[in-house]
């Protein structure tokens, strides 16, 4: 269901899958299966720090929405698909207007929808035993 859901796209699990998103390993040992589930159904209630989004609005009046790669000297470098971490826009600062953090994950809303009850709950059992099958999640 991890790979079937795209989670593989965006989030490292088990040494597997893209860098876009927090790795999420780890994640049985921080979170509970109730809070993981809220994180996937609410992704921009709590957006991790280090995957902020930002909005770049430049003086001319575009707007450029991702995560920003490298700022050097007069250059701003902004990856602009999180599916793609070579899709990249070169901006001058001097046009800049402003850069903000935005408010709105990277991640879609309504990943679970198209999944059934019982798929949901593998997802979180295996995102919760960090890929290990003799973890039992349903133990309290």
């Amino acid at each position: 269901m991890f790979a079937a859901g795209g989670c593989f796209a965006c989030h490292r699990f088990a040494n597997e899958g893209g860098m876009t998103g927090p790795d999420l390993t780890g994640s049985g040992g921080r979170y509970s299966a109730h809070d993981l589930l809220d994180q996937i159904i609410n992704p921009s209630r709590e957006i991790n720090e280090q995957f902020v989004p930002v909005i770049v609005k430049m003086k001319n009046g575009d707007t450029l929405t991702g995560v920003v790669v490298n700022m050097n000297g007069d250059r701003v470098t902004v990856n602009t698909d999180m599916f793609d971490p070579n899709q990249r826009v070169n901006v001058n600062r001097p046009d800049v207007a402003s850069i903000e953090p935005s408010k709105v994950s990277p991640m879609p809303p309504g990943l679970l929808n198209l999944m059934r009850e019982d798929e949901v709950m593998d997802l979180l059992a295996y995102i919760i035993s960090g890929g290990n099958s003799d973890h039992n999640v349903y133990k309290k």
